[in-house]
């Protein structure tokens, strides 16, 4: 719980970057290394991040992404907290060609349960 709610400060959890290596998932394949790279860049993906909100999903395609690295990949990402406030984010990158509205329920469906857990608490 205290993962999800920590006001002070500036938190980042980056998980499951491995799986982005299975199947030539991403479209480009000179971009693999320099989206590795902008994820460890903690900087990068918190202003991903910072403009997540709790009422809606945000979908970024290959070059919508404002950091050249990623341009190779999309970003969909919410917002969770209680009511329309954001308390955090959480996002999936992917290939441009990902299953859109499965990863969009998908974070949608995740954010609503950890801003349950967190009115619950």
């Amino acid at each position: 719980m205290e993962t999800l709610v920590e006001p002070s400060e500036d938190r980042l959890v980056i998980g499951g970057t491995a799986n982005l290596a299975r199947g030539n998932a991403l479209d480009f394949p000179g971009t693999f290394r320099p989206l590795l790279e902008a994820l460890e860049e903690q900087v990068v993906v918190l202003r991903l991040m910072s403009q997540v909100d709790a009422s809606t999903v945000l979908v970024r395609i290959g070059e919508e992404n404002a950091h050249e690295a990623l341009t190779g990949a999309s970003f969909v990402s919410v917002g969770y907290g209680s009511g329309d406030r954001a308390l955090g984010g959480l996002g999936v990158v992917g290939p441009t060609r990902m299953d859109y509205p499965m990863n969009m329920a998908a974070v949608r469906a995740v954010a609503r349960y950890v801003g349950h857990l967190l009115a619950e608490s």
